[in-house]
């Protein structure tokens, strides 16, 4: 059944991780309440992912099937996506710091294998391990309630202190971070009872979620996510306790939203994959062009420039969504994921 509301859900997703990439002089300190917010919003997604992966099973769960899908869909588009920034890179030679001293075959590897070298691509390598995670994914979705919240609780701990990886070039730190949004979308799909019971508590939700991002800033000193190596300690990733308590918020509001047309969210959700694969180009292009010292040149405060620049950066990526679709067909989604 589909569900439009949180079809919705998935088009004011992609819009908040495009956000998060979007920033113009000390915008980010200047706003580290709101920066951290939408900071480490990939979470958002993550849970999409696994309420659909869960939402869509209809019959009984077909392992080859799906992993082809998700190469065809997801692996295929990144690679080719990925293609231009690869030769780029491994022509300058400018291979991210963390490498270390790499060659170009060796770099170029490493940077397939982190998605490093785009905005946001570290998220496929991350997802790869989700498809070949399926079939135990699958058997969590068949436990009960009380064993699917042990599980949830225990690697939700396990994320709180390991948080996300530095650079994002470790997928498998990202895994061990994200997993519990990805099994706490199934958990919702599992048990719709449970969540609808909860929305009582809706508000409160968003305003937990509000004072943990007042405490990160005014309280942590924290700005945006905390990235750090895994076998280090370094407290509590209360960023990740915040993002699950939006969640909870969102997750319970979904039903008040059933009835509302919006238009301009359904087509970016249609879109999102395409605008996640393009929007990292774009940021390239505008930097190239230097579009933070044009628009603030021109007397702009930090917040007007940014505004501009997301909607340059979400209408031009929406442009070329629509244009290779257009020339693409059904083609297109081997390309950009849309």
């Amino acid at each position: 059944m589909f569900i439009t509301s949180f079809h919705h859900f998935r088009g004011f997703a992609i819009l908040i991780i495009i956000s998060a990439h979007v920033h113009v002089g000390s915008i980010e300190s200047d706003n580290p309440i709101f920066t951290n917010l939408v900071s480490g919003s990939t979470a958002l997604f993550v849970f999409i992912s696994g309420y659909l992966f869960q939402h869509l099973q209809k019959n009984k769960f077909n392992y080859p099937l799906y992993l082809n899908r998700k190469f065809k869909y997801v692996i295929l588009p990144y690679l080719i996506c990925s293609t231009p920034a690869i030769i780029d890179i491994a022509i300058s030679g400018n291979f991210h710091p963390l490498f270390g001293d790499v060659g170009v075959l060796e770099g170029s590897m490493l940077n397939i294998l982190t998605g490093r070298h785009v905005t946001a691509y570290w998220y496929i390598p991350f997802a790869f391990l989700l498809f070949i995670s399926a079939p135990i994914i699958v058997i969590f979705s068949q436990l009960n309630s009380k064993k699917q919240l042990l599980i949830l609780s225990a690697l939700s701990v396990l994320a709180i202190f390991a948080h996300r990886p530095i650079g994002g070039l470790n997928p498998f730190h990202s895994f061990i971070y994200y997993i519990p949004f990805y099994l706490f979308g199934i958990y919702s799909v599992v048990n719709k009872k449970l969540i609808k019971t909860i929305g009582r508590f809706n508000l409160l939700f968003l305003l937990i979620a509000l004072l943990l991002a007042y405490f990160q800033s005014s309280i942590m000193g924290i700005v945006g996510s905390s990235h750090k190596d895994l076998f280090t300690f370094s407290g509590v990733d209360v960023m990740y306790i915040q993002k699950m308590s939006l969640l909870l918020f969102i997750i319970t509001s979904l039903p008040h939203l059933e009835h509302i047309n919006a238009k301009p969210l359904s087509f970016f959700a249609n879109i999102s994959f395409s605008l996640y694969f393009i929007h990292g180009y774009v940021l390239v292009l505008l930097s190239k062009i230097s579009i933070n010292s044009i628009l603030l040149n021109h007397g702009l405060s930090d917040v007007t420039a940014t505004l501009i620049k997301y909607t340059l950066v979400v209408i031009i990526s929406s442009m070329l969504s629509v244009i290779i679709i257009k020339v693409l067909g059904n083609k297109s989604r081997y390309v950009i994921g849309s």
